[in-house]
């Protein structure tokens, strides 16, 4: 006898209770963690297989069989989801959401790992419970454990166990409800077990609540029963009070309303549809038939999955094997279920509920049957298992067998082609992120840096995309067009999406013969510069780098910048023709060109070549390969261009030249006014490129029209200005209480570079209107609608959008300040002094004395409340001059900012949160002549682009206390580019704060001084040499300026007004001044 022997059969350990239990159960012990290892490994592979969107997108909710499951992952990962489903599932959120929380704080994951961790958590669960079903039946381990199997290889274990939704964890709560039934045959439990098992079966689906019901009254006498059941009604109640305190929207279940409700998702009965959900019933929830994918009316990106249920073994040979030998299994059931004598309580209640279950999804339809298939295969199976009691047992066992088989390799063939089939669909978007996830080791598109190229005021089918490395799109949802570079054994050593930003100096470019800038892009292999040459089409220009054993080749996929599906390519007389609209010319005769699907595994690699190629997926790519030379021109142009010869090119170069020592300054300049001009769309400004943001934004555009407006881009800005004019408060959807106030200081300063008397007659009215309701607010103490109603909302083209609970007025009795929003103080002040100069030029002179008593009263109540801790830095001078009157407030407040967030050299200790609002700060310390602080913030700024040499920066476009859009509001779901980017780039008020910076740099006005102040931003470097600006606009005058190195000469156009020079020239510098007459104003 060896010695573990000796030890199990020792008297001491068979006298020992707790270790004979263990011995007993030694069986279940194994077969316990073998279950769970294959349902959380089956599980784990499963979640991976489907498409995320289906999970987190509310756009792709009823995809997944016409179940809930992004809703249920919005209520189980988020308190601002909709919990009015939850009307129905009264406690889900209560009992979930605290675990996915836990889960997400101690694992350190996102809401949708920590929902598949628990997923996994879940199905074991299911499967151990299951197991306990049947031991607690007296089933033996094996029978036990093969039925187990079988449940884990069920269609609706396959389908509905791996999703997180709530019928996993509502069977979960009918399987210890099957438990604690057969549990009280045996021994008796007293109410206060029968309460948690009614409050627990009715916690997830409000009719698994039956479970529990049909528990309680078989096992007590009427009166009895229901005291239980009125007092587990009471302390589920008090569960969903408790549960509305922290999901404030959830809807109470325990209403007649809830099943009124329902009659919507009800079918009125007839033969086909009562056979259709008896088959589904029966066989579908064991054996998945095949399924067809239908166009989907109310989610145009996906599909609608289509099930004969009346066909089930329709998913092929195994699924024909497993509908026979489940039908076999389940007569067998039916005969134990009938003859044994063991159970009766059990089977009272299993026929009942499955009785119920069955009429209740007779009535709602086979549409929602399969959806809780979840719920009814442990009842199902735990028919079947009742032949285990009978003498067939040994059939019974060899149909499981057949079934594991069978079921199991039918149901994961459905599954898996099903979801193999779902990652083609979705957004494109959503189709280029899944595709991300299926071949990570693909090139990809960055989604960092991009610009847009076009023609100013282009509609937005005519912008072309471009991102650092010079991949590029020549439209919204054409195509991408990158640059690989390959080593001599044909592998890929780097892509211009792969290429570290700082390892890539690029730089706009402008020749006489262009009239918008083309880009370069220069890299360690080679030269790629882009330009347009005429609406619609557009040239590469690529040079391979010198002495190099790599060659770069061309490659044209549909991700890119701003890429879509190709589904067609054509290759013939050295044209490449792309989706039967889009052609590529240029290519040399040595060009080998390549034509196949990305989905290939070999599609990096040299392939042999074709003339044509189609697939409706869209993943079509074309390389081109130049074996010799080391200089090629592509052209690209798009056959649907509508030319029109009458029309030509704006002009996008600035009125403004700049003769300085310093590059990065003047090519910053420019590439201003080229971001500023290509990104308009129309007569309309945008805060970023228009697919991200398709609406304007007030504040936004104020600032853009400005810039372009001292820049002399006069036409411009004057096609603008109506917008502006023709809207109060409208901030793109929200009513905000500056609005009134930034439009007029953004159109009077148009007016007073333009110079001309009937645009001021024309903005007279809207200028009048805003004023008056920056004094309605100023007298008023009732926010909101009193103001509003007066206020003018054109161009709402986005209804659904649009709020306009709060917008101006007082929040308490602060004497003339607008305390609603202290910014909207200080930029009145400016507003109505700007208003009163305009009134001046119309001969308004009354008006005017009223706006400037106003203003001041504005400026006094401003210095004298303690609203400086936000406003200062930002307005306090630039814009306003409301601080002008105590500069010394200003500064100390700067240089508090200043010490708390810049290091020795100047530099931000961290990136600021508002880039726009920093450059806004820098421009304050202009006006107090901190030079250097102002040097040191451009410089950090130069350091710091999102697409190097293009001098463009990217931010959030969420302000602080505004609600967030949907992420649907984005035009860039129907683009395959531009995924999940870190901000939004590029940013236009930060690019008009740059330049308006740095023109008043060059020369401001002092509004209250009435002075020209010439080179406030000249660093005494530059004073070594000569300097000349021409074309520049401050306030309302045309300025030139020269400086020879001894003596500056001043040209001015407009009023009079005193000279001053910046801090960095001598006081003693000579000063000439000459007043152009009126016809070399610059337009």
């Amino acid at each position: 006898m060896d010695e573990m022997t000796y030890i199990l059969k020792s008297s001491w350990l068979n006298e020992n209770r707790l270790f004979k239990q263990i011995l007993q159960c030694r069986s279940d012990i194994l077969i316990a963690p073998l279950l769970s290892f294959a349902i959380a490994l089956s599980t784990s592979f499963a979640i991976a297989q489907i498409p995320d969107p289906i999970i987190t997108d509310f756009y792709a909710q009823d995809v997944w069989f016409g179940s809930d499951i992004p809703t249920v992952f919005g209520n189980i990962t988020s308190l601002n989801s909709d919990f009015g489903r939850n009307n129905k599932h009264p406690l889900l959120p209560l009992l979930v959401f605290p675990v996915v929380l836990v889960f997400s704080k101690f694992f350190h994951l996102d809401s949708l790992a920590a929902v598949k961790l628990l997923t996994v958590i879940i199905s074991i669960a299911w499967v151990l419970a299951l197991y306990t079903l049947f031991r607690v039946m007296h089933c033996r381990p094996l029978d036990a454990f093969l039925f187990s199997l079988l449940g884990g290889v069920s269609a609706a274990a396959v389908f509905w166990l791996v999703v997180p939704e709530s019928f996993a964890l509502g069977s979960l709560t009918i399987l210890l409800g099957f438990i604690f039934v057969v549990l009280s045959q045996y021994h008796p439990f007293s109410a206060f077990w029968y309460v948690a098992l009614n409050v627990l079966t009715v916690s997830i689906t409000i009719t698994n609540g039956m479970v529990g019901f049909f528990a309680t009254i078989i096992n007590h006498r009427w009166l009895k029963s229901l005291q239980i059941c009125f007092i587990s009604l009471a302390l589920a109640t008090g569960l969903w009070v408790l549960q509305r305190l922290v999901f404030i929207n959830s809807g109470f279940p325990f209403q007649l309303r809830t099943f009124i409700g329902e009659k919507k998702f009800m079918s009125a009965p007839d033969s086909s549809r009562i056979l259709a959900v008896i088959s589904s019933f029966f066989y579908q929830t064991m054996v998945m038939p095949a399924t067809q994918f239908l166009n989907s009316p109310l989610r145009p990106d996906w599909v609608k999955l289509d099930v004969n249920t009346l066909d089930p073994g329709s998913g092929g040979w195994w699924g024909t094997i497993a509908v026979l030998s489940w039908t076999g299994l389940l007569v067998l059931g039916f005969w134990g279920f009938c003859t044994t004598k063991q159970h009766q309580k059990l089977r009272v209640v299993l026929g009942v509920t499955l009785g119920v279950q069955l009429l209740m999804h007779s009535i709602y339809g086979v549409e929602e049957t399969f959806i809780y298939s979840l719920h009814f295969i442990p009842l199902l199976l735990l028919l079947a298992a009742f032949s285990l009691f009978t003498r067939f047992r040994p059939l019974s066992l060899g149909l499981v067998l057949i079934l594991l088989v069978s079921a199991g390799l039918n149901n994961r063939m459905q599954f898996n082609s099903i979801t193999t089939a779902l990652w083609n669909y979705g957004t494109p978007q959503q189709q280029v992120a899944a595709q991300m996830k299926r071949r990570p080791s693909d090139p990809w598109p960055r989604s960092a840096g991009h610009v847009v190229l076009s023609l100013p005021a282009s509609s937005l089918d005519d912008k072309a995309f471009y991102e650092p490395g010079g991949s590029f799109s020549p439209a919204p949802g054409s195509f991408g067009v990158s640059i690989w570079v390959m080593d001599q054994q044909g592998k890929i050593k780097a892509t211009s999406d792969s290429i570290s930003l700082d390892q890539i100096k690029q730089q706009f470019n402008l020749s006489s013969d262009q009239k918008l800038p083309g880009i370069s892009s220069q890299t360690a292999y080679y030269q790629a510069s882009w330009s347009a040459i005429e609406p619609g089409s557009w040239q590469l220009d690529l040079r391979a780098a010198a002495k190099l054993d790599t060659r770069p080749l061309v490659v044209i996929r549909s991700v890119g910048p701003a890429g879509g599906a190709i589904r067609s390519l054509d290759w013939k007389e050295q044209q490449l023709v792309i989706n039967d609209r889009w052609m590529v010319k240029g290519i040399p005769e040595t060009a080998r060109v390549t034509l196949g699907s990305e989905t290939d595994n070999r599609w990096m690699q040299e392939q042999p070549q074709g003339s044509h190629w189609a697939d409706q997926n869209g993943w079509g790519y074309a390389r081109i390969a130049f074996p010799q030379g080391d200089h090629w021109k592509l052209g690209i142009k798009d056959t649907q261009t509508q030319l029109d010869p009458g029309t030509g090119f704006p002009v996008i170069p600035s009125s403004v030249d700049l003769n300085l020592p310093d590059t990065q300054f003047v090519d910053s300049f420019k590439a201003q006014i080229a971001h500023l001009t290509m990104g308009l769309v129309g007569a309309r400004t945008h805060p970023t490129d228009p697919i991200s943001y398709p609406l304007p934004r007030f504040r936004d555009g104020a600032y853009q029209m400005v810039a372009l407006a001292r820049a002399g881009q006069l036409e411009l800005a004057q096609q603008l200005s109506t917008y502006f004019a023709e809207t109060d408060f409208l901030n793109s959807t929200v009513a905000e209480a500056d609005i009134p106030a930034v439009g007029i200081w953004a159109l009077t300063e148009v007016a007073r570079s333009l110079n001309q008397p009937e645009y001021d007659r024309w903005l007279w009215p809207h200028v009048q209107r805003k004023a008056e309701l920056i004094e309605q607010m100023l007298s008023s103490n009732r926010p909101g609608y009193p103001v509003l109603s007066a206020a003018q909302f054109p161009f709402a083209e986005n209804p659904d959008f649009l709020q306009v609970d709060l917008t101006a007025g007082k929040m308490d009795n602060q004497p003339g300040a607008i305390s609603l929003d202290p910014s909207a103080s200080a930029i009145s002040y400016r507003a109505l002094m700007d208003a009163a100069t305009l009134a001046d030029r119309l001969n308004q002179s009354n008006t005017a004395q009223r706006w400037r008593a106003e203003a001041e009263k504005v400026q006094t109540a401003w210095q004298q409340s303690n609203i400086t801790a936000s406003a200062v830095p930002r307005n306090g001078l630039w814009p306003s001059w409301v601080a002008a009157i105590n500069p010394e407030i200003m500064s100390k407040t700067l240089q508090q900012s200043w010490e708390a967030s810049r290091d020795s050299t100047g530099a931000f200790h961290t990136p600021p949160p508002s880039l726009h609002r920093a450059i806004a700060e820098a421009h304050q310390r202009l006006f107090l002549n901190q030079t250097d602080h102002v040097w040191a913030t451009l410089k950090w700024f130069w350091n710091h682009q999102a697409s190097p040499g293009l001098f463009t920066w990217g931010e959030h476009l969420q302000e602080v206390g505004e609600l967030p859009m949907p992420e649907s509001f984005s035009n860039w779901h129907h683009m395959r580019g531009w995924v999940n980017p870190f901000h939004l780039t590029p940013h236009y008020w930060t690019a008009a704060e740059m330049m308006l910076l740095q023109l008043d740099m060059l020369a401001y006005v002092k509004p209250s001084a009435h002075t020209l102040v010439i080179g406030a931003g000249i660093p005494p470097e530059w004073l070594d040499q000569p300097l000349q600006v021409k074309g520049l606009f401050a306030g309302g005058q045309l300025v030139n300026w020269n400086w020879d190195g001894r003596a500056m000469k001043v040209q001015i156009q407009g009023q009079k007004m005193d000279i001053e020079l910046g801090p960095a020239f001598s006081v003693h510098t000579p000063i000439k001044v000459e007043r152009l007459p009126e016809k070399e104003l610059v337009s």
